[in-house]
Parts: structure tokens; C-alpha cells; sequence
């Protein structure tokens, strides 16, 4: 039978064809893949399933401090769905009794400690074409419907300025919280705290938010963002498929998060440009740790990326940075190249993978100061890659150093580079427990043999 998680991996990493240079970005066609793409994602899950078994300071919480005087004036186990419409609407919500405050910065509208069923139909909570100050917080929002065109969401915010959605429990919801707004604009949104778990998309961001000290767990995808996005101290652990994926992120984020044990790929980035990834443990994951398909001009510094199948890989990429990560005891490649140019990858801790650096049909890359020990191969290089440059590593204990397919040889310079290969090494291995069995026996062949004479 075909292994479909496979499959549709593999389509899903087979966007384009060739290394190209950056995009132009029409944020209409962004929307329209994203729909696309949640809809893949739909697809996946109802296909799939039932087939395969800190330091930094976020503000969000002070600016949204709820006046203690303020009393909320309608609080209860269960409660209809919101939809609220701009500002004449949050007046019309407030006098009929459903928040307190006064949409202010210093006093802003509360929602709270509500329980939602949609009835899977819907958003439980939908707020649009809002720049009043409001905060959601408490609340249980599930069942939300599956229209992924209008983004169905426990929490479903367009257009919306200055909110704080924190300590909230989404689930069973095609998204558990969208944040949908427009490129270029101030929101001053925030996403803190929550309990996301059990839905198809966990966030789905885009348009100006931090999202941060988030549970995202058991959803098919954790995170889904495109823009402006500041991506922080997040649990984006056991998801059934991908952990964190930016599909034409432009100038996110993605910092100190968690991103391990996901059945997918921990952090993707499709056709995503000037995103920084960052600090993140993205580790024992079923996918690769990191994984940039037809991406470009991203910088990927002192993540920790072990035990997956690959540590870091780049498909069709270019003006790419790897530096300072540490990559180790991943099942394939540490770090793997593949159709890519002019990618920078220096002063990274490599270690007991099969191959340390892998380069398939890429040119005119610099590897420098890396340390690549204990992998079966050191540096590999395949395929017609040539202008590669690579000085200053220190290759200890592979099985080799480096190697490379005759149409790679003469086309790349190495240099400085400090090896020491196990080739030797390998023979007292196999010496010393030969010797063992030897002397084992012939001290038996001794004690028959004395046996024998005495009988």
C-alpha cells in the first residue's frame, strides 16, 4: 500500500523547479495559497488518519491589564457564539451586558470565562474591522465549523487591531486561533498563553502578532503563518504533522520555541524570504528539523537540531545562513544541500549523523569553521556541485573526511581543513575482539585436549 504521509509530503515539497531569484510578492495570491494549503492540510487529516498510527519580555500582558475595578458583568458556563463588526458593535455588545470596559488602552473591553460551543458551524468567537482595545481571556472555544475559506476558528479575529487573546482553551476547531490582517500595517496584536490542542491548524497567523507561551499540541499543524509574525518561547510539540510552517512567510521571526516530537517537519519554510529562525529546539521529530524549500535570504542561528531524520535541509534555495546551530545524531544528513547556491554555513557543531554535510547539484556555497565529527561521511559532495569553498573545518573521526562524484572532483577548493579519519582505527576494532576469541579458544582446545589425556 502507498505510504500516503509520504506521498503528500513529498508534493507538498515539490512546489517549483529551479533556483530563482526573489519573488515579487502580490499578498492577494498569499491568501489564496494559504487557503489552498489549509485545505491540503484538511485533506491530509480526513485521508491520513485513520490510516497511520526564558528571557524575553512580552508586553502583551501589561498593555491588556483589566482595571480592577471594572466587574464583569456576564459571566457564564455556557454561552452563544460572538460576532462583533467594528465599533458600533462593541457598544452595542457592552450595553447589552456581555463585556465590561471601555475599549481603551488603559481600560479595555473584556471577554471572559466563557464556554462556546459552535455547533460546527462557524467561529465561536468572530471579531472584525476592530482597532478598540479588547482582551479575551478564560475562555473554552470548540467545534468550530470547517469552511476553511472564511478560516473557522475557536477564535477568529480579520482586520483587527490592539487585542490580547490569553489563557484561552481552543480545541476540536478547523483552526484553534486566526489572526488575519493585511501586510504593512500596525496591529498590536498578541496571542499568549493559550491551550491550543485537537485542531486542524493550531494558529493560523498573518498581518502584525506575537505569539507567544502558547501549549500547541495534537493538531495537525501547529503554527501556520505568512507575515510579520514574532514567533516566541512556544510548545509546539507532538502534532501529527508539521510543527511550525511559514508558506510565503515574509520577515518573521521564529525564536526560542520548542519544536519537538512532531510527526512532520518541525519548522518549514515554503517560499518564505527574510525570516529569521532562531534559538529553537527542533529535535525528534519523524520529519527533518528544519526544512527550507524554494526559500531564500533566511538565517537559521543557534538552534539545537538532533534526532530527526534530517537536522537541516535546503531544497532550491539561495543567500541562506546556518551558523553557530548544532546539529547531532540525526538518522540521515546533519545538514543537507540540495539544488541550492550561495548558502553560508559556518561555525556549527555537527556530529554523529551518516553524513555531516551533504551536497547534491549546489554551487557556489561557503563552508568554513565547522566542526563535523563522527559521522559516517564528513562532507559529500554529488552531482555536477561545484564553487563550493570549503576551509577551516575540523573533520575528526568520520569514516571520511570528504567525498565526491567524479564530476564534482577539481570544481570545488578545500583548504585548512583539519582531518583525522577512523579508516585506521577501524582495524584495531575488529583486532581486539578477534584477539578475544582466539585466546577463548584455544584456552578451550587446551582444556579438552588435558581432559583427554587424562582419560
Amino acid at each position: 500500500m502507498i505510504n500516503l504521509y509520504k506521498f503528500i509530503n513529498s508534493k507538498l515539497l515539490s512546489i517549483t523547479l529551479k533556483v530563482h531569484q526573489m519573488p515579487k510578492v502580490n499578498h492577494l495570491n498569499l491568501k489564496i495559497k494559504a487557503k489552498v494549503i489549509i485545505l491540503m492540510i484538511i485533506g491530509f487529516n480526513f485521508i491520513l488518519l485513520p490510516l497511520i498510527y526564558s528571557n524575553i519580555n512580552i508586553d502583551g500582558e501589561a498593555i491588556y491589564k483589566v482595571n480592577s475595578t471594572n466587574k464583569f458583568l456576564k459571566t457564564s458556563e455556557s454561552s452563544g457564539k460572538i460576532f462583533i463588526n467594528g465599533t458600533s458593535d462593541w457598544v452595542d455588545f457592552k450595553n447589552a451586558g456581555n463585556c465590561s470596559g471601555e475599549g481603551t488602552y488603559s481600560d479595555p473591553y473584556v471577554i471572559k470565562d466563557l464556554v462556546i460551543d459552535a455547533g460546527n458551524i462557524g467561529s465561536c468567537i468572530r471579531i472584525e474591522n476592530s482597532e478598540a482595545y479588547f482582551r479575551i481571556e478564560n475562555c473554552t472555544l470548540y467545534n468550530s465549523g470547517e469552511d476553511f475559506y472564511n478560516y473557522d476558528a475557536g477564535i477568529r479575529l480579520f482586520n483587527v487591531s490592539n487585542s490580547c487573546l490569553i489563557k484561552n482553551n481552543c480545541s476540536k476547531n478547523l483552526c484553534g486561533i486566526v489572526n488575519d490582517g493585511y501586510y504593512n500595517v500596525e496591529y498590536n496584536n498578541f496571542i499568549l498563553k493559550n491551550s491550543i490542542v485537537n485542531n486542524q491548524i493550531g494558529i493560523f497567523g498573518t498581518g502584525e502578532c506575537i505569539i507567544s507561551k502558547n501549549n500547541i499540541t495534537n493538531n495537525l499543524c501547529g503554527i501556520f503563518g505568512i507575515e510579520d509574525l514574532k514567533i516566541s518561547l512556544n510548545n509546539v510539540n507532538y502534532n501529527k504533522g508539521w510543527g511550525i510552517w511559514l508558506s510565503w512567510g515574509l520577515y518573521n521571526s521564529v525564536t526560542y520555541n520548542s519544536v519537538k516530537y512532531n510527526d512532520g517537519i518541525g519548522i518549514f519554510l515554503d517560499e518564505a524570504i527574510y525570516n529569521t529562525i532562531s534559538h529553537n529546539n527542533c529535535s525528534n521529530n519523524k520529519g527533518n528539523g528544519i526544512h527550507l524549500e524554494d526559500s531564500n535570504y533566511n538565517s537559521m542561528i543557534e538552534n539545537i537540531v538532533n534526532d530527526n531524520l534530517c537536522g537541516i535541509m535546503l531544497n532550491i534555495t539561495q543567500q541562506n545562513y546556518i551558523i553557530n546551530n548544532s546539529i547531532n545524531n540525526n538518522k540521515n544528513g546533519g545538514l543537507e544541500l540540495y539544488f541550492s547556491r550561495q548558502i553560508q554555513i559556518s561555525n556549527n557543531q555537527i556530529n554523529e549523523n551518516y553524513y555531516g554535510i551533504k551536497i547534491v547539484e549546489s554551487i557556489l556555497n561557503d563552508i568554513f569553521q565547522n566542526t563535523i565529527n563522527y559521522n559516517y561521511y564528513g562532507i559529500s559532495v554529488f552531482n555536477s556541485s561545484y564553487g563550493n569553498k570549503i576551509t577551516d573545518n575540523i573533520l575528526h573521526y568520520n569514516r571520511k573526511c570528504y567525498t565526491e562524484t567524479d564530476d564534482c572532483k577539481g570544481d570545488n577548493i578545500y583548504e585548512n581543513n583539519d582531518c583525522i579519519e577512523i579508516k585506521d582505527n577501524n582495524i584495531l576494532i575488529w583486532i581486539i575482539p578477534l584477539t578475544v576469541i582466539i585466546i577463548f579458544s584455544v584456552l578451550i582446545i587446551i582444556i579438552l585436549l588435558l581432559r583427554h589425556k587424562r582419560t
